[in-house]
């Protein structure tokens, strides 16, 4: 009996540990698109700059959006908070999406 509960606690731990690996790696890969689309953002605005018009102000919005969701997921993930982190990387995903369609 003690074994199969021992065996029942291992199998637990090694499943959670899975899913918050899982959890980070989806946070690195949020994260790097959200990066690139930013960096391809500042280009073209900094472009832009340089001939004397301005970014969209909603593709300008839309930026501010991204980083400032994809930083309030880096301090979930910081502060481990899974559920937290999960939320946020959804809403994230939603903000990294808006900007990748209005570019």
């Amino acid at each position: 009996m003690k074994t199969c509960l021992a065996i029942l606690l291992w199998a637990a731990l090694l499943s959670g540990s899975t899913g918050k690996e899982r959890l980070l790696q989806e946070y690195d890969d949020l994260a790097a698109r959200a990066h690139a689309l930013v960096g391809v953002v500042d280009n073209m605005e900094a472009s832009l700059r340089q001939q004397g018009s301005m970014l969209h102000p909603d593709i300008v919005e839309a930026r501010e959006h991204v980083v400032s969701a994809i930083n309030s997921a880096a301090e979930a993930r910081d502060n481990q908070d899974w559920p937290l982190l999960r939320k946020r990387l959804d809403r994230a995903r939603g903000f990294v999406e808006q900007l990748r369609r209005k570019l």
